[in-house]
């Protein structure tokens, strides 16, 4: 029997809920028994009162007081309290499909993995304008089902807990509040031998409040990315020529997207949005990020 902990660190939004319900229907695959940790990285013990006000009998639930202000905290809390073999990142805003957790496993013997990225889908509210729906620019496609990957994110992340603790692995809190913690964790994870895959079958779902459909937030969600990105590529070249290099490659990569964008018409201008201008956010960021330290939060 393999023990599996679903680790969600929160500040008791109320979406939790959601994705409580949702795990508590999962069908879970013959020789895997899980609970759920839950993080509380409020102040007020918001996640904690919310999950006590909201039983769901046939959900095992643990809360871990945190309240730290910073995700790598409360992350590192979550890795502290598994106690068995697997451990799944999962966010607070996020639900599961039913089969979720039998397509994280199957993918996981099928390629002999340590760790699984599955597809997280914005849910867009109904009002969200068409151009938008067509480029879906808060998703992130990770790629087909037995892809290599060699980073990863903190949602819809099956993990090996033996191999973090063998390595001793931790997130960044340097990272905790600006992002990208869960970027250079698996990034490091990969450079030490992790075998990271992809699966697009093993589905969560995620709210997507209104205020992340004005252009701004988008901008700033991959300005962050792009951040990350950078950040990551300098930690692992820490030789200077190597840096001016890749500044002056980013900003030619940079310029190329802006030029791309700039010929499409506008009727067609949404469904190359990630392309474009999502793209060329990441990389205007990435050329900025010369020093080994954490970038400045938006």
């Amino acid at each position: 029997m393999e023990k599996v902990s679903v680790a969600i660190a929160s500040i008791g939004r109320e979406t939790l809920l959601d994705t409580l319900r949702s795990l508590a229907a999962v069908t879970k695959p013959v020789g895997i028994e899980f609970n759920v940790l839950v993080a509380d990285d409020s102040k007020s013990g918001a996640a904690t009162k919310l999950v006590a006000s909201h039983p769901i009998k046939s959900l095992d639930v643990t809360c871990l007081a945190v309240a730290s202000g910073n995700i790598s905290s409360a992350r590192n809390a979550l890795l502290d309290a598994a106690d068995g073999d697997w451990l799944i990142f999962v966010d607070d805003d996020e639900w599961v499909e039913r089969n979720w957790l039998e397509k994280l496993f199957a993918c996981q013997k099928d390629f002999n993995a340590d760790v699984v990225i599955g597809p997280v889908k914005p849910r867009y509210p109904d009002n969200t304008p068409e151009w938008m729906r067509r480029a879906n620019p808060l998703y992130t496609d990770w790629g087909h089902r037995g892809k290599r990957l060699y980073t990863g994110r903190g949602g819809n992340t099956l993990v090996r807990v033996g191999f973090v603790r063998a390595l001793e692995l931790r997130f960044d809190e340097a990272y905790g509040r600006t992002g990208g913690e869960d970027t250079i964790f698996f990034a490091h994870a990969a450079e030490r031998g992790a075998r990271i895959f992809a699966t697009d079958d093993a589905i969560a779902h995620e709210h997507v409040p209104q205020d992340r459909l004005s252009t701004k937030f988008i901008l700033s969600r991959a300005t962050r990315s792009g951040q990350s990105y950078g950040q990551m590529r300098l930690a692992r070249h820490p030789d200077p020529f190597w840096h001016v290099f890749f500044r002056i490659w980013s900003t030619g990569k940079m310029c190329s997207c802006r030029c791309f964008s700039a010929r499409i018409p506008a009727s067609r201008q949404g469904t190359f949005f990630p392309d474009a201008a999502k793209t060329c956010a990441q990389y205007r960021q990435a050329a900025r990020c010369i020093q080994p330290a954490p970038c400045r939060a938006l």
